[in-house]
């Protein structure tokens, strides 16, 4: 097909940084973009990029941006960095010291990461696919050749160079990305309650004022759809859903964009009928792994687009930060192998002895079928599963989180959420909708609140040392879970129930009931522990100690010069 060449016009100033040569002069070059016949509206026709040395920060460049569509719609970023984002060549250790938008015929937004005051940069891979890139190993900023927004771009003539500044009026949205309180749907219950339990609330969907009261209670992400963006996307907060008419491509230059899929939903809970009798726990892995694989790599803004005509090119525009949203929390290891960005577990706690179902009640149980003695109080309660989460994120480098539900009993819910932060939870979230899961809207606000003026109050230090401040980590064998809540099955499911046996001839409750044991220890006398399995990610180091189960009945406990008996 013979394309239609289309002129973008890009101006490149460019100082190189300090080891990559002598020093330049400021720069601008013009480039003329090849895009398909009849190119939609939307896409970029003409481009202005500058670059120039920043006097006040030796060794960095501000970079300018400016876009005009086929529309003559205009857009403009400028972000501060010491590298060239334009190379070729992968530069994922460019430092990135401020960003700014300007939207067409709106005033220029700068997003800043509250955790390190530095640049909040877009979700959809900024420096490999958002910017100008120089057609093979290229280093020169004003490469003759290369690609913008997935289509090929050829360099016309340099330009006199310009000075460059940040804007004038710039609104500046500091959001907070290591702590997102979020909220699961685009709408509410109207507050008027429900009949009976066999009936559902009324919902109704959110409007700007109910936005604006979410956003002061320190509920800082949102799902929205069509005009509900467009009253949240210039706050601190971070967003999932489409603008009226798809904002292409500004949408994808606003850091608190973050796709259109908040999770994926329940991988273990959904197989927990599928897997074939007597499949091995091998299989077990596969399964989920591929479940999840399948459904990581979201591409569902590349087809909205795509749908509305605006050709992506090369583009790839896959949501790389969506978590899982799970109940059976003790197959987390195995999901985070598969989904690098973490998972949320879905809260449902109970401790009351009188609770409506027995079979939600986890410590009762657990001492019971494996008479130990944990002592039954929130705390304990809450650390049964989140010490199955925060291991796994240790050993692969992963967020992990906890979400609010309706079953959950109304004094459990702020201590979990609390206990939570305090180990390092990034994701802390509400479910809203269906019956019995739903949080009322006024609890969500109060909750959010409550937890927002406690982490004003209690910060954190760095997150990977939180990570890392469990003295003690209980290894199952790969493949192995805990028992996970309702049936006290493993991986959920009764393909995995605790009386079958292994390959050693001893049945999984075997194989489990010295974890049991040391669990119950380490709650009672207050010991720091995680719960991991041995997969290939796990690294012991940094543990005081680690007790090891093997498949075999084995049990080894390491510590900190070498190999002693199991406790």
């Amino acid at each position: 097909m013979k394309l239609v060449t289309v002129f973008v016009t890009t101006t490149l100033v460019m100082l190189f940084v300090a080891g990559c040569g002598a020093a330049q002069r400021p720069a601008r070059a013009l480039y003329e973009a090849v895009l398909p016949p009849s190119p939609h509206d939307k896409q970029v026709a003409l481009v202005e990029i500058a670059i120039a040395p920043c006097p006040a920060k030796p060794g960095c460049n501000w970079y300018r941006l400016k876009g005009t569509k086929v529309n003559k719609d205009t857009f403009t970023i400028w972000f501060l960095a010491d590298a060239n984002p334009f190379s070729s060549m992968s530069l994922k250790d460019i430092i990135f010291h401020r960003y700014i938008l300007q939207e067409p015929n709106e005033s220029p937004i700068e997003y800043i990461d509250e955790r390190t005051g530095k640049a909040l940069l877009p979700l959809f891979n900024f420096v490999e696919e958002l910017l100008p890139c120089a057609q093979d190993d290229n280093q020169n900023t004003l490469f003759e050749k290369g690609t913008y927004l997935g289509h090929p771009l050829i360099r016309k003539k340099k330009l006199k160079p310009k000075i460059i500044k940040p804007p004038s009026g710039i609104t500046q949205l500091t959001l907070r990305s290591d702590l997102i309180i979020g909220t699961s749907r685009n709408f509410r219950d109207d507050g008027k309650g429900r009949k009976s339990r066999k009936d559902n609330y009324n919902f109704v969907p959110f409007t700007k004022e109910k936005y604006d009261e979410m956003i002061a209670a320190g509920i800082n992400y949102f799902t929205a759809k069509g005009k509900q963006v467009d009253w949240i996307c210039r706050q601190a907060v971070f967003y999932d859903g489409f603008s009226p008419g798809i904002a292409f491509p500004e949408e994808l230059y606003r850091s608190n964009f973050l796709g259109l899929q908040m999770f994926i939903d329940e991988p273990a809970c959904r197989l927990a009928g599928k897997y074939p009798p007597g499949a091995s726990l091998d299989k077990a892995i596969e399964m989920i792994h591929e479940h999840i694989r399948e459904r990581v790599n979201n591409v569902g803004y590349r087809n909205l687009i795509a749908q509305q005509g605006i050709n992506p090119g090369s583009l790839k525009l896959t949501e790389p930060a969506i978590p899982i949203w799970e109940t059976y929390v003790g197959t987390s290891y195995y999901q985070m192998e598969a989904n690098p960005f973490g998972l949320v577990q879905e809260c449902r706690w109970r401790i009351d002895p009188n609770a409506d179902s027995q079979q939600i009640l986890m410590l009762q149980r657990i001492n019971e079928e494996f008479d130990v003695d944990i002592p039954v109080n929130p705390h304990n309660l809450f650390m049964w599963f989140y010490a199955q989460m925060r291991g796994p994120a240790r050993a692969l480098n992963t967020k992990w989180g906890m979400s609010i539900y309706g079953q959950a009993e109304p004094h459990l819910r702020f201590p979990s959420m609390k206990l939570a932060y305090d180990m390092g939870a990034e994701l802390i979230w509400f479910w809203t909708s269906d019956h019995d899961h739903h949080v009322p809207y006024i609890e969500q606000l109060a909750l959010a609140h409550r937890m927002t003026e406690y982490a004003k109050s209690h910060p954190r230090p760095d997150l990977n040392k939180l990570r890392r401040t469990a003295s003690m980590a209980i290894v199952l064998p790969y493949g192995y879970t805990l028992p996970t809540v309702w049936q006290l099955f493993t991986w959920g499911t009764h393909i995995y129930p605790l009386d079958r046996k292994n390959r050693f001839g001893l049945t999984y409750k075997d194989v489990l009931s010295p974890a049991i044991n040391e669990i119950a220890y380490c709650l009672k006398n207050k010991i720091s522990y995680d719960v991991v399995p041995a997969g290939k990610d796990f690294d012991p180091a940094g543990y005081d100690k680690v007790l090891w189960i093997r498949e075999d009945g084995t049990v080894r406990f390491a510590a900190e010069h070498g190999l002693e008996p199991s406790r």
